[in-house]
């Protein structure tokens, strides 16, 4: 009888500790992160010229750069205080260098490692990364695809890089969507610039309801570099209104911007380096309503090597799975 209290009494405990597992998530916009590589694809891809004696001499200073800032970059992802289970990332890398940095400087600490196709033509990428144990079940990366109701100057399509979402089963079982998206930029900015990053921030929104309402799985997680923040800014008026409004969408939808209690302390999520125009918190993450109770914790990750690592740093949100 006592053998089978404690088998009971085991299998309960298991059961328990399952319901209450924490993920943490984070997003990170890496600048010109594909640039990190270019000495180490230049020495892998053409040896011949690498092995010249003016060519090496420079490769090796370019090497040597592309060392140090993945270092920083690495650094910044493994801290203990940040380290996510799961990981998306903006101006991202190629593939094959997204699975050389993962192996070179984060000691191999993800297992799946996607490169999401874009309309990108500034070779910037969105990259998903996954700790061990989690799976990705289901993967709409087509997004980018869809072609915009104006023409605009990058041609058909509405989105330049993502939306992108993955359907992940995390190890307890839990399954939930995340999304990453890098929204039109300010540069060049105008009434018609504006226009545009709101046509992708109102379709993204539609996007994401379509996932939480019709799949079967409710709880939806967006982040991503939104490109914005929150409020009214230059040419919103004319421009279709807060780009990041539009993107959570009205009360009734349901979504949340978990980030709002970081924008209320005037945290930043765009550092600049040592200049100090245009910082302003446009790296965000917007929750569905099933979500809203999950969230333990929300943080900018601006200490350590992250003011010099890229101009973003990252934001991290942990929530706790439903049991």
């Amino acid at each position: 009888m006592k053998s089978i209290f404690n088998g009971i009494f085991i299998l309960v405990c298991t059961c328990t500790f399952a319901g209450a597992e924490t993920i943490t998530l984070g997003t990170y916009n890496v600048e010109h992160f594909n640039e990190n590589f270019l000495g180490h694809r230049i020495a892998t891809s053409q040896p011949a010229l690498a092995n010249d004696p003016v060519v090496k001499e420079l490769l090796d200073k370019v090497k040597t750069e592309n060392d140090e800032d993945n270092w920083e970059v690495a650094q910044v992802i493994l801290d203990p205080k940040f380290n996510p289970d799961v990981l998306v990332i903006q101006e991202g890398c190629q593939q094959k260098d997204l699975e050389f940095f993962n192996k070179r400087w984060l000691n191999e600490a993800y297992t799946t490692l996607i490169t999401f196709p874009t309309n990108t033509d500034r070779d910037q990428h969105l990259n998903m990364l996954l700790k061990p144990g989690f799976k990705v079940i289901e993967r709409r990366d087509r997004y980018y695809l869809e072609p915009d109701t104006i023409p605009n100057p990058r041609g058909q399509r509405l989105f330049a890089r993502g939306p992108a979402f993955v359907l992940i089963e995390s190890p307890s079982g839990y399954r939930f969507w995340v999304g990453t998206t890098h929204q039109k930029s300010k540069s060049g900015n105008s009434a018609e610039v504006t226009q545009w990053r709101n046509r992708e921030a109102k379709r993204t929104h539609e996007i994401m309801k379509e996932l939480a309402s019709s799949t079967g799985v409710n709880d939806v997680i967006l982040l991503g570099d939104m490109n914005d923040e929150l409020g009214m800014q230059e040419f919103e008026l004319e421009g279709g209104g807060d780009a990041i409004a539009n993107l959570v969408g009205p009360e009734s939808d349901g979504f949340t911007l978990a980030t709002k209690p970081l924008v209320d302390q005037g945290k930043q999520s765009f550092g600049g380096y040592w200049n100090t125009r245009f910082r302003s918190f446009i790296d965000h993450a917007v929750i569905s309503k099933d979500m809203k109770d999950q969230v333990e914790d929300v943080q900018v990750i601006d200490w350590g090597l992250a003011p010099a690592a890229s101009d973003h740093y990252p934001v991290m949100i942990r929530i706790h799975s439903d049991k």
